[in-house]
């Protein structure tokens, strides 16, 4: 594997039990293998995007958040369920609890940024000092407790926007976590381009999202993590796969798994899709190896029976698929006009929001931005999958389409019952994979490398993905700050984020910043590979052509 250096001595035991010749990372710039003790300076970086993010937007500023600030209150202080009932301001009767009129704006003003329209400046937003509870609507009442229990304590402590702001770091504190494993898992496999596919997943929507409350985040995090973790341990070289290598990958998979199943509803179909796709590229016999290893069965065999029953059993429990009928909304539309409509208006949202489109949609970007961030994807994915041959093409491409499909069946389910329902963002945890597994084959990286341009490759891609995280960052902080058409301006408007428009922007640029200067320090352009004495040239399987 390109990038590592290995010693003459202190053999181990490798992943089939065959002894190996430990390594010792070099740590002379440029080596991967001096890159992969350092997954961990991913955290502050990953931490820092969503940290602005968290820092810049109102409550209620992404879709959902109120909803979830009212459920992670309610779950934190003991209500599980609710039979309350309450009006909101659509006139439509929504579960409710009772949570501190502190905690958000009134049911009637905590929309006001973007409904009714015209959309407004989020200075609209009335607060009270009153901590007496009040009936809140929560369109999440039937959620999963555990993502709520993660982020809720700050909330019962400090009803108010203090506490929303610390519960919103939380959240982007744990999907920084699970990214940064996933950059760490990618550095073990040996692939720059699989952390670099990392840093591109992470879309400004995925910051958006981790830092708000909202487990859509966490959720996006956890499906990047499982992936990076199971093609490290699917396709790595058994030399580079010591117990605590395997056992470091298994814990990764075994709490992204349980992440993506009991955060929200769709987990154990997005988590089926990742599974599969990364067991089509395995190694040959690596399944095998893997199951015959005790802490496989426990750790992540453990997780996903866990996470499946947790699932499962919150699902009987709660009734959560049980939507009452919204007729005002619901539309029945000859095949035609469905056809045309999913053509020309949903799948384009799709493809749109899993960039940014973002507040609840009416803030959205100008196209040629979002384009500039899909040319990124392509600069990996395409000439991944030119060099990585059919097989691979027609994994990522069936992943793709499997994604799309999930969301279109939604929308057949969902439409004549309570309109149009799918968001790009719900199958993000699995279309993350279809650029991962693209990336993680180790052609087009390997022809990099040998024209010693993959350092500038990855660098000047990074770059550029942190340049765009702080202009829309920019661009969405101008839109609560002065109106959705204002000139592009952070700095003035009738509201302004309670910490001041500078640091949410010096948070970003900090965080892209660290990303870049990792992308160029843990980028190397040697084709050298590592050094196996004669037993292990046969003892270890080539890595495999994705043909």
């Amino acid at each position: 594997m390109p990038g590592y250096e290995w010693a003459d001595r202190n053999t181990r035991p490798s992943l089939t039990g065959i002894p190996c010749r430990n390594f010792l990372p070099s740590m002379r710039r440029g080596s991967v293998a001096g890159a992969a003790p350092r997954w961990w300076l991913y955290l502050p970086a990953f931490f820092l995007i969503a940290a602005g993010w968290a820092l810049a937007l109102p409550v209620n500023g992404t879709y959902d958040e109120k909803d979830h600030i009212a459920r992670a209150y309610a779950v934190t202080t003991g209500q599980l369920t609710t039979h309350r009932t309450v009006v909101d301001r659509r006139d439509d009767r929504k579960p409710a609890f009772l949570v501190p009129a502190s905690l958000m704006p009134s049911n009637s003003n905590v929309d006001c940024a973007w409904a009714p329209r015209p959309a407004r400046p989020a200075d609209c937003q009335r607060w009270t000092t009153d901590r007496a509870r009040v009936l809140t609507p929560s369109g999440a009442a039937r959620y999963s407790p555990v993502y709520y229990l993660l982020v809720g304590a700050p909330l019962v402590i400090a009803p108010d926007r203090t506490g929303i702001l610390l519960a919103r770091l939380i959240s982007a504190l744990a999907a920084a976590a699970l990214l940064a494993g996933a950059a760490g898992a990618a550095l073990r496999l040996g692939s720059r381009l699989l952390a670099l596919g990392v840093v591109l997943t992470a879309t400004p929507m995925a910051a958006n999202l981790a830092g708000s409350v909202n487990p859509n985040g966490l959720e996006i995090a956890a499906g990047v993590a499982v992936c990076c973790g199971l093609l490290a341990l699917l396709r790595a070289p058994d030399a580079l796969l010591g117990d605590r290598a395997v056992r470091r990958l298994l814990v990764l998979v075994g709490v992204g798994s349980l992440a993506l199943l009991t955060v929200r509803q769709l987990g154990p179909a997005l988590l089926t899709l990742i599974v599969t796709a990364c067991v089509a590229l395995a190694r040959p016999g690596r399944i095998a190896q893997l199951w015959r290893r005790r802490e496989t069965r426990w750790i992540v065999a453990g997780s996903w029976s866990l996470g499946l029953a947790g699932s499962l059993g919150w699902m009987a429990y709660s009734d959560v698929a049980g939507v009452a009928a919204v007729v005002r909304d619901a539309q029945h539309l000859a095949p035609p006009e469905l056809a045309q409509a999913l053509a020309t208006r949903r799948i384009p949202f799709y493809l749109r929001q899993a960039v940014g489109q973002f507040d609840y949609g009416e803030t959205k970007p100008p196209l040629v931005v979002t384009a500039a961030w899909y040319l990124l994807l392509v600069a990996v994915v395409v000439p991944s999958l030119i060099h990585g041959g059919r097989r691979l093409t027609l994994i990522a491409t069936t992943l793709g389409a499997a994604c799309l499909g999930l969301l279109l069946t939604l929308e057949l389910h969902y439409l004549p019952i309570i309109g149009w329902f799918a968001q790009g963002r719900y199958a993000m945890p699995a279309a993350t994979a279809v650029v991962l597994c693209a990336a993680c084959a180790p052609q087009f990286e390997r022809r990099l490398a040998s024209q010693h341009r993959l350092r500038p490759y990855c660098t000047v891609l990074t770059f550029t993905a942190a340049a765009l995280h702080v202009y829309l960052l920019a661009f969405v902080m101008t839109r609560f700050r002065s109106g959705p058409a204002a000139r592009l301006d952070p700095f003035t408007g009738a509201w302004q984020p309670p910490v001041g428009a500078l640091p949410p922007l010096l948070a970003v640029l900090a965080g892209g910043t660290i990303l870049a200067v990792l992308a160029a320090a843990t980028t190397g352009d040697s084709t050298r590979g590592p050094v196996h004495t004669p037993s292990e040239q046969h003892a270890l399987p080539s890595m495999p052509n994705v043909q």
